[in-house]
Protein backbone atom coordinates (compact mmCIF):
# COMPACT_ATOMS: atom_id res chain seq x y z
CA UNK A 1 0.00 0.00 0.00
CA UNK A 2 1.44 3.39 -1.14
CA UNK A 3 2.04 5.81 1.95
CA UNK A 4 0.01 9.37 2.49
CA UNK A 5 1.04 11.99 4.40
CA UNK A 6 -1.37 13.55 6.54
CA UNK A 7 -1.70 16.89 4.71
CA UNK A 8 -2.82 15.07 1.89
CA UNK A 9 -5.08 12.54 4.02
CA UNK A 10 -7.14 15.02 5.42
CA UNK A 11 -7.92 16.12 1.60
CA UNK A 12 -8.71 11.92 1.12
CA UNK A 13 -11.36 12.28 3.78
CA UNK A 14 -13.40 15.12 2.99
CA UNK A 15 -13.84 13.86 -0.48
CA UNK A 16 -14.73 10.60 0.80
CA UNK A 17 -16.83 11.98 2.97
CA UNK A 18 -18.71 14.17 0.18
CA UNK A 19 -18.99 10.25 -1.99
CA UNK A 20 -20.41 8.49 0.93
CA UNK A 21 -17.33 6.24 1.51
CA UNK A 22 -15.84 5.23 4.67
CA UNK A 23 -12.21 5.24 5.26
CA UNK A 24 -9.88 2.84 7.19
CA UNK A 25 -6.15 4.87 8.82
CA UNK A 26 -3.58 2.36 8.73
CA UNK A 27 -0.24 3.04 10.74
CA UNK A 28 2.32 2.76 13.36
CA UNK A 29 1.53 3.52 16.96
CA UNK A 30 1.83 7.49 17.80
CA UNK A 31 1.69 8.36 13.49
CA UNK A 32 -1.33 10.67 14.13
CA UNK A 33 -4.46 8.40 13.00
CA UNK A 34 -6.94 9.82 15.42
CA UNK A 35 -5.62 13.16 15.72
CA UNK A 36 -6.41 13.74 11.69
CA UNK A 37 -10.21 12.70 12.36
CA UNK A 38 -10.38 15.38 14.61
CA UNK A 39 -8.74 18.42 12.89
CA UNK A 40 -11.06 17.46 9.55
CA UNK A 41 -14.01 17.34 12.49
CA UNK A 42 -12.59 21.01 13.35
CA UNK A 43 -11.68 22.36 10.15
CA UNK A 44 -15.51 21.26 8.91
CA UNK A 45 -17.46 22.53 12.40
CA UNK A 46 -18.78 19.03 12.72
CA UNK A 47 -18.99 16.72 15.66
CA UNK A 48 -16.67 14.05 16.17
CA UNK A 49 -17.78 10.55 18.16
CA UNK A 50 -15.27 8.12 19.04
CA UNK A 51 -15.74 4.62 19.24
CA UNK A 52 -13.25 2.50 20.84
CA UNK A 53 -13.78 -0.58 18.78
CA UNK A 54 -11.81 -2.94 21.18
CA UNK A 55 -13.72 -2.56 24.19
CA UNK A 56 -16.61 -4.11 22.59
CA UNK A 57 -18.21 -7.39 22.13
CA UNK A 58 -20.49 -8.10 18.90
CA UNK A 59 -23.67 -7.70 21.22
CA UNK A 60 -22.96 -4.25 22.01
CA UNK A 61 -22.20 -3.01 18.43
CA UNK A 62 -25.63 -4.52 17.20
CA UNK A 63 -27.38 -3.74 20.41
CA UNK A 64 -29.59 -5.69 22.88
CA UNK A 65 -32.29 -7.53 21.90
CA UNK A 66 -35.77 -6.90 23.69
CA UNK A 67 -39.40 -8.66 23.35
CA UNK A 68 -41.74 -6.01 22.64
CA UNK A 69 -45.56 -6.97 22.32
CA UNK A 70 -47.38 -6.34 19.32
CA UNK A 71 -50.14 -4.03 20.32
CA UNK A 72 -53.93 -5.39 20.66
CA UNK A 73 -52.56 -9.15 19.63
CA UNK A 74 -51.22 -12.04 21.80
CA UNK A 75 -47.75 -11.42 19.42
CA UNK A 76 -44.37 -10.86 20.61
CA UNK A 77 -41.28 -10.41 18.16
CA UNK A 78 -37.47 -9.49 19.27
CA UNK A 79 -36.29 -5.92 18.50
CA UNK A 80 -33.00 -4.64 19.31
CA UNK A 81 -31.76 -1.52 21.56
CA UNK A 82 -29.94 1.00 19.84
CA UNK A 83 -26.55 1.33 21.28
CA UNK A 84 -26.46 4.89 22.45
CA UNK A 85 -22.82 5.16 21.48
CA UNK A 86 -23.90 5.92 17.69
CA UNK A 87 -24.85 8.79 16.78
CA UNK A 88 -28.35 9.74 17.22
CA UNK A 89 -29.42 13.14 15.52
CA UNK A 90 -31.66 14.66 18.71
CA UNK A 91 -28.28 14.63 20.97
CA UNK A 92 -25.38 14.59 18.27
CA UNK A 93 -26.66 17.14 15.50
CA UNK A 94 -27.45 16.05 11.74
CA UNK A 95 -24.20 16.02 10.30
CA UNK A 96 -20.38 14.87 12.13
CA UNK A 97 -18.19 11.77 12.23
CA UNK A 98 -18.36 8.79 13.64
CA UNK A 99 -14.59 7.38 14.60
CA UNK A 100 -14.32 4.16 15.10
CA UNK A 101 -10.84 3.48 16.59
CA UNK A 102 -8.76 0.52 16.96
CA UNK A 103 -10.94 -1.56 14.71
CA UNK A 104 -8.14 -4.33 13.91
CA UNK A 105 -7.48 -5.05 17.59
CA UNK A 106 -11.05 -5.89 18.24
CA UNK A 107 -11.98 -9.61 17.72
CA UNK A 108 -13.34 -10.83 14.06
CA UNK A 109 -16.32 -11.20 15.39
CA UNK A 110 -16.71 -7.87 16.38
CA UNK A 111 -15.18 -6.46 13.23
CA UNK A 112 -17.61 -8.69 11.53
CA UNK A 113 -20.75 -6.91 14.07
CA UNK A 114 -19.82 -3.81 11.66
CA UNK A 115 -20.00 -5.27 8.28
CA UNK A 116 -23.78 -4.08 7.95
CA UNK A 117 -22.98 -0.72 8.87
CA UNK A 118 -20.45 -0.03 6.94
CA UNK A 119 -22.18 -1.04 3.58
CA UNK A 120 -25.69 -0.41 4.23
CA UNK A 121 -25.68 2.45 6.93
CA UNK A 122 -27.48 0.62 9.49
CA UNK A 123 -27.12 -2.42 12.20
CA UNK A 124 -29.96 -4.16 13.61
CA UNK A 125 -32.61 -1.02 14.01
CA UNK A 126 -30.43 1.20 13.97
CA UNK A 127 -30.11 3.35 11.43
CA UNK A 128 -26.98 6.11 10.79
CA UNK A 129 -27.62 9.47 10.11
CA UNK A 130 -27.55 10.92 6.74
CA UNK A 131 -24.81 13.65 7.07
CA UNK A 132 -22.59 11.37 9.29
CA UNK A 133 -19.50 10.01 7.63
CA UNK A 134 -17.51 6.64 8.83
CA UNK A 135 -13.82 7.05 9.72
CA UNK A 136 -11.78 3.64 11.17
CA UNK A 137 -8.29 3.29 11.95
CA UNK A 138 -5.88 1.13 13.18
CA UNK A 139 -2.34 -0.61 14.11
CA UNK A 140 -1.05 -2.69 11.28
CA UNK A 141 0.29 -6.50 11.93
CA UNK A 142 3.97 -5.25 11.46
CA UNK A 143 3.13 -2.86 14.57
CA UNK A 144 3.52 -5.79 17.26
CA UNK A 145 0.17 -4.79 18.59
CA UNK A 146 -1.91 -7.47 19.37
CA UNK A 147 -4.17 -7.21 16.15
CA UNK A 148 -6.27 -9.04 14.06
CA UNK A 149 -6.33 -9.71 10.56
CA UNK A 150 -9.71 -7.67 9.58
CA UNK A 151 -12.10 -10.18 7.72
CA UNK A 152 -11.95 -9.52 3.49
CA UNK A 153 -15.69 -8.40 3.92
CA UNK A 154 -14.95 -5.59 6.16
CA UNK A 155 -11.74 -4.92 4.38
CA UNK A 156 -13.45 -4.62 1.03
CA UNK A 157 -15.75 -1.97 2.68
CA UNK A 158 -13.12 0.41 3.39
CA UNK A 159 -11.10 3.49 1.79
CA UNK A 160 -7.84 2.09 3.05
CA UNK A 161 -4.71 4.92 3.57
CA UNK A 162 -1.59 3.84 4.90
CA UNK A 163 -0.51 7.07 6.81
CA UNK A 164 3.31 7.97 7.02
CA UNK A 165 4.89 10.60 9.03
CA UNK A 166 6.22 13.78 7.60
CA UNK A 167 8.16 16.55 8.73
CA UNK A 168 6.77 19.74 7.42
CA UNK A 169 3.31 18.34 8.30
CA UNK A 170 4.23 17.62 12.03
CA UNK A 171 5.76 21.05 11.96
CA UNK A 172 2.98 22.98 10.55
CA UNK A 173 0.77 21.23 13.47
CA UNK A 174 3.27 22.08 15.96
CA UNK A 175 3.16 25.97 15.06
CA UNK A 176 -0.05 26.07 15.56
CA UNK A 177 -0.60 23.85 18.55
CA UNK A 178 2.35 26.25 20.14
CA UNK A 179 5.11 23.62 20.49
CA UNK A 180 8.07 24.34 21.71
CA UNK A 181 10.19 26.29 18.93
CA UNK A 182 13.33 24.06 19.66
CA UNK A 183 11.56 20.90 19.13
CA UNK A 184 10.20 22.21 16.10
CA UNK A 185 13.64 22.94 15.26
CA UNK A 186 15.28 19.71 16.47
CA UNK A 187 12.96 17.81 13.91
CA UNK A 188 13.94 20.47 11.21
CA UNK A 189 17.61 19.22 12.04
CA UNK A 190 16.83 15.52 12.28
CA UNK A 191 13.62 14.80 10.60
CA UNK A 192 14.46 11.32 10.96
CA UNK A 193 13.93 10.99 14.71
CA UNK A 194 10.12 11.89 14.11
CA UNK A 195 9.27 8.46 14.32
CA UNK A 196 11.63 5.45 14.82
CA UNK A 197 9.31 3.21 15.96
CA UNK A 198 11.07 -0.11 18.22
CA UNK A 199 8.43 -2.56 19.60
CA UNK A 200 11.98 -4.05 21.38
CA UNK A 201 11.77 -0.49 23.37
CA UNK A 202 9.13 0.90 26.27
CA UNK A 203 10.05 4.61 24.99
CA UNK A 204 10.94 5.55 20.78
CA UNK A 205 9.91 8.72 19.09
CA UNK A 206 7.08 8.99 17.41
CA UNK A 207 5.02 12.44 16.53
CA UNK A 208 2.97 11.98 19.57
CA UNK A 209 5.98 11.41 21.99
CA UNK A 210 7.67 14.47 20.96
CA UNK A 211 4.09 16.80 21.71
CA UNK A 212 4.34 14.71 25.05
CA UNK A 213 7.82 16.03 25.22
CA UNK A 214 6.79 20.02 25.13
CA UNK A 215 3.89 18.65 27.98
CA UNK A 216 7.02 17.86 30.25
CA UNK A 217 8.66 21.17 28.88
CA UNK A 218 6.13 23.31 30.06
CA UNK A 219 6.14 21.81 33.14
CA UNK A 220 9.48 21.08 34.00
CA UNK A 221 12.53 22.59 32.00
CA UNK A 222 15.05 22.21 35.05
CA UNK A 223 18.37 20.92 32.59
CA UNK A 224 19.95 18.85 34.92
CA UNK A 225 16.83 16.03 35.09
CA UNK A 226 15.84 17.32 31.20
CA UNK A 227 17.57 14.20 29.89
CA UNK A 228 15.50 11.96 32.51
CA UNK A 229 11.77 13.30 31.32
CA UNK A 230 12.79 13.55 27.67
CA UNK A 231 14.04 10.09 27.63
CA UNK A 232 11.26 8.71 29.21
CA UNK A 233 9.25 9.35 26.11
CA UNK A 234 11.20 8.92 23.35
CA UNK A 235 13.91 7.42 24.52
CA UNK A 236 17.96 7.53 25.25
CA UNK A 237 19.50 8.09 22.03
CA UNK A 238 16.88 10.83 20.19
CA UNK A 239 16.75 12.29 24.31
CA UNK A 240 20.60 12.67 23.85
CA UNK A 241 20.69 14.10 20.56
CA UNK A 242 17.33 16.99 21.76
CA UNK A 243 19.46 17.80 24.88
CA UNK A 244 22.56 18.33 23.09
CA UNK A 245 20.63 20.67 20.31
CA UNK A 246 18.86 23.11 23.24
CA UNK A 247 22.89 23.08 24.23
CA UNK A 248 23.51 24.60 20.98
CA UNK A 249 20.59 26.58 20.46
CA UNK A 250 20.72 28.67 23.86
CA UNK A 251 23.89 28.98 23.12
CA UNK A 252 23.01 31.47 20.15
CA UNK A 253 23.37 35.20 20.44
CA UNK A 254 20.43 37.52 21.68
CA UNK A 255 17.83 36.87 18.59
CA UNK A 256 15.86 40.23 19.11
CA UNK A 257 19.19 42.26 19.33
CA UNK A 258 20.30 40.30 16.15
CA UNK A 259 17.07 41.45 14.29
CA UNK A 260 17.02 44.72 15.20
CA UNK A 261 21.02 44.96 14.00
CA UNK A 262 21.17 42.06 10.93
CA UNK A 263 24.42 43.32 9.42
CA UNK A 264 26.14 41.66 13.25
CA UNK A 265 25.21 38.67 11.72
CA UNK A 266 28.38 36.13 11.14
CA UNK A 267 27.56 33.32 8.98
CA UNK A 268 28.24 29.60 10.80
CA UNK A 269 28.16 26.11 8.72
CA UNK A 270 27.43 24.23 11.91
CA UNK A 271 23.77 22.82 10.65
CA UNK A 272 22.67 22.23 14.23
CA UNK A 273 23.23 26.15 14.45
CA UNK A 274 21.51 26.96 11.36
CA UNK A 275 18.15 24.79 11.96
CA UNK A 276 18.45 26.66 15.76
CA UNK A 277 18.85 29.96 14.11
CA UNK A 278 15.87 29.73 11.38
CA UNK A 279 13.33 28.59 14.13
CA UNK A 280 14.20 31.03 16.45
CA UNK A 281 13.88 33.81 13.66
CA UNK A 282 10.63 32.38 11.85
CA UNK A 283 8.68 32.59 15.64
CA UNK A 284 9.41 35.94 16.10
CA UNK A 285 8.84 36.72 12.38
CA UNK A 286 5.95 39.94 12.25
CA UNK A 287 5.03 42.80 9.95
CA UNK A 288 7.27 44.95 11.20
CA UNK A 289 10.51 42.83 12.45
CA UNK A 290 10.45 40.93 8.73
CA UNK A 291 12.34 42.89 6.73
CA UNK A 292 15.43 42.67 8.99
CA UNK A 293 14.80 39.23 9.01
CA UNK A 294 15.16 38.24 5.73
CA UNK A 295 18.66 40.12 5.28
CA UNK A 296 19.67 37.53 7.84
CA UNK A 297 17.99 34.83 5.63
CA UNK A 298 19.98 36.48 2.15
CA UNK A 299 23.33 35.07 4.00
CA UNK A 300 22.11 31.39 4.52
CA UNK A 301 21.98 28.67 1.67
CA UNK A 302 18.87 28.20 0.37
CA UNK A 303 17.79 25.33 2.08
CA UNK A 304 17.89 26.86 5.43
CA UNK A 305 16.41 30.18 3.59
CA UNK A 306 12.84 27.50 2.50
CA UNK A 307 12.88 26.18 6.04
CA UNK A 308 13.02 30.32 7.34
CA UNK A 309 10.46 31.44 4.88
CA UNK A 310 8.04 28.48 5.32
CA UNK A 311 8.11 28.45 9.04
CA UNK A 312 7.79 32.07 9.36
CA UNK A 313 4.69 32.31 7.49
CA UNK A 314 3.04 29.26 9.62
CA UNK A 315 3.59 31.03 13.01
CA UNK A 316 2.39 34.26 10.96
CA UNK A 317 -0.97 32.12 10.39
CA UNK A 318 -1.31 31.02 13.76
CA UNK A 319 -0.93 34.47 15.08
CA UNK A 320 -3.43 35.37 12.25
CA UNK A 321 -6.16 33.08 13.42
CA UNK A 322 -6.66 35.32 16.90
CA UNK A 323 -6.83 38.90 15.06
CA UNK A 324 -9.03 39.31 12.22
CA UNK A 325 -7.36 42.29 10.95
CA UNK A 326 -3.96 40.71 10.88
CA UNK A 327 -1.69 41.96 7.84
CA UNK A 328 -0.54 38.72 6.84
CA UNK A 329 3.47 38.48 6.47
CA UNK A 330 3.71 36.68 2.50
CA UNK A 331 2.46 39.95 1.27
CA UNK A 332 5.12 42.37 2.87
CA UNK A 333 7.81 43.00 0.03
CA UNK A 334 10.85 41.13 1.35
CA UNK A 335 8.95 37.89 1.09
CA UNK A 336 7.42 38.62 -2.25
CA UNK A 337 10.55 39.55 -3.53
CA UNK A 338 12.33 36.04 -2.25
CA UNK A 339 9.77 34.19 -3.61
CA UNK A 340 10.32 36.16 -7.16
CA UNK A 341 13.94 35.40 -6.82
CA UNK A 342 13.25 31.69 -5.86
CA UNK A 343 10.49 30.84 -7.90
CA UNK A 344 11.80 27.89 -8.64
CA UNK A 345 11.53 26.80 -4.88
CA UNK A 346 8.37 24.84 -4.08
CA UNK A 347 7.58 26.03 -0.43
Amino acid sequence: MHQIRPKHLVSEIVDNMRAGLNTMIWGGPGIGKSEIPEQVATSLGQKLLDFRANLFDPVDVRGVPRVVKVKDQDKYFTSWAVPDVFPIVERDGERGLFFIDELPTAPPATQNAFLQLLLTRKVGDYHLPHGWSIIAAGNRLTDSAAVYQMPSPVRNRLAHYELEPNVDDWCDWAIGNGISDSLISFMRYRPGLLYSFDADHYSFPTPRSWALVDKKLKINNNEETLFYGVSALVGDGPAGEYVAFRKIADSLPDIDNLIENPQKYKHDSDPAILYALTGALAARATEDKIANIMRIGDKLETEYQVVLVKQSIQHDKARANSSPNYKPIIDSPSIQKWINDNSNVIL
